[in-house]
């Protein structure tokens, strides 16, 4: 067992599978291996990166006292679930017990290493010094969070960046080091990764997607390429221009603030999804750009694959004990009748009990409902009235949403079906039609700033760490009725 333990310290295959017991297949392993001061893999839907990622910063940790991990991730969720693969692994029975500190952002082993996960930020590389650097879905990463973590390793001798991204966007630093490696520039290495690239890949389902889906979203997702905005309703360059690097804002920690909910309920591929939408509490740092109009962002987001409905229906009233939530915008057809009948007589019942008033206004999401929505999107990302998170599941299917010119000459505004998931597009959907032509005056912020203050692509002003405004004529009802407005 002593000259396991020693081979493992050495080779990454052998403390895959000897120690760990998660081998890695062979196009893992090239990443793994590779001497590469910055490597960076391409890849497609379930190809093995997150595996690949959490397995070079175990053995980093396993391997070298007192190491310095860093883990970045396109998003808080992402960030999470990287942590938790990493803790999956250290379950094995030879891994036991060498962990000395586990928390919701940081694991320290016995060998004095540390390993942190947390989402992208200029603020989480600030004035580290990091032995390995992962960039998990880097091509969703601002180029400013490069500039200040690639100095990050500066100070460490014998020190290694590892980014992995599906494609995004061409004019980034994530494809100039995939180019840089590709042309066989020195001290990069770059792999591409289709999820072809599995040996557990389904061919059979793969031709299903590739007859199914469109041209754009089988070559990005499948064949991990970079397509452009040809046929996309919205352009990365406006879903980019409208993403800051906020905080969300969980449930239990909202205490209280005011926000609406858009539902989408999953069946088959997609996943049931919750998209919180508030007034963003910006007091005098929009006066100057915005005037009166409100600005909006996205507090809360979460979806769920293979979640019953039921466990789903429990979620969402945990959600508005968390949160001042008037009312949730659920879709009725297909699977969401039910559901969202179920949801409503919940939402009663907890109402009897603690008088709090959280109604569920339920709509029928046809093409126009679709249309309307999207277009509403479209018109505050352009004015700069709505931020979103960096969340690359929400983008990628923003960005897959397609239009179609008529011959009549009205523009048609869909999510094709055959795009595969929508889940978290349509629930911001249902979510916005909540938003109304209100204005208001921001009064002067007496308070102390808190937070660093970030600046989107647009020009609009939000806190890192920012709050809902309370301010129900910004929220107030729901479209989806015929009110010659397109809803």
């Amino acid at each position: 067992m002593i000259d396991t333990i020693s081979a493992a310290v050495d080779d990454i295959d052998i403390f895959a599978r000897e120690i760990v017991g998660a081998p890695l297949w062979d196009h893992q392993l090239a990443v793994a291996r590779s001497d590469a001061r910055i490597r960076t893999v391409c890849s497609g839907r379930q190809a093995g990166k997150s595996r690949t990622l959490a397995l070079l910063a175990l053995h980093k940790a396993f391997s070298e006292a007192g190491a310095k991990i860093l883990v970045l991730s396109a998003g808080e969720e992402a960030a999470k679930v990287l942590l938790a693969e990493i803790a999956s692994l250290l379950d094995a029975p030879l891994l036991r017990g060498s962990t000395v500190e586990e928390n919701r952002s940081r694991i320290v082993l016995s060998t004095g290493s540390e390993i942190v996960c947390v989402p992208a930020s200029t603020r989480q590389v600030r004035g580290r010094s990091i032995d390995l650097l992962i960039l998990d879905e880097a091509n969703f990463m601002p180029d400013e969070l490069w500039q200040a973590a690639s100095f990050t390793v500066l100070a460490k001798p014998g020190s290694r960046i590892v980014m992995a991204s599906s494609p995004w966007t061409r004019d980034h630093f994530f494809t100039t080091a995939f180019d840089a490696g590709r042309n066989g520039a020195n001290g990069y290495e770059s792999f591409h990764w289709p999820s072809t690239a599995s040996p557990l890949v389904d061919e059979e389902l793969l031709d299903q997607f590739a007859k199914t889906m469109s041209d754009r979203d089988y070559r990005r997702e499948v064949l991990a390429e970079w397509v452009d905005d040809v046929g996309a309703f919205f352009t990365r360059a406006e879903l980019d221009d409208a993403v800051a690097d906020y905080e969300l804002i969980p449930p239990d920690q909202a205490h209280g603030q005011y926000a609406v909910g858009g539902i989408d309920w999953g069946m088959s591929v997609d996943a049931n999804a919750l998209v919180m939408l508030a007034v963003l509490d910006d007091r005098d740092l929009n006066r100057d750009k915005h005037g009166g109009d409100l600005v909006y962002f996205l507090p809360w987001i979460e979806s769920h694959h293979r979640m019953q409905y039921a466990d789903f229906i429990d979620r969402i009233v945990t959600v508005a004990k968390g949160y001042a939530v008037p009312k949730y915008v659920s879709e009725t057809n297909g699977v969401g009748q039910m559901p969202t009948q179920v949801l409503r007589e919940n939402l009663h019942t907890y109402r009897y009990v603690t008088k709090m008033m959280t109604g569920v206004a339920a709509v029928h999401t046809d093409a126009r409902y679709k249309e309307s929505g999207f277009g509403a999107i479209k018109v505050l990302l352009q004015q700069g009235r709505l931020v979103l998170p960096r969340h690359p599941e929400l983008l990628k299917q923003l960005h897959a949403l397609e239009y179609e010119q008529m011959p009549s000459g009205s523009l048609k505004i869909s999510v094709p079906e055959r795009s595969g998931h929508d889940d978290l597009a349509m629930a911001l959907v249902q979510a916005i039609s909540c938003v109304g032509y209100a204005q208001a005056s921001r009064p002067d912020n007496p308070r102390p700033p808190r937070g660093d203050i970030l600046t989107t692509g647009t020009g609009t002003k939000i806190r890192s760490t920012p709050r809902c405004w309370e301010l129900p004529i910004g929220l107030a009802g729901h479209r989806g009725v015929d009110r010659s407005d397109g809803w």
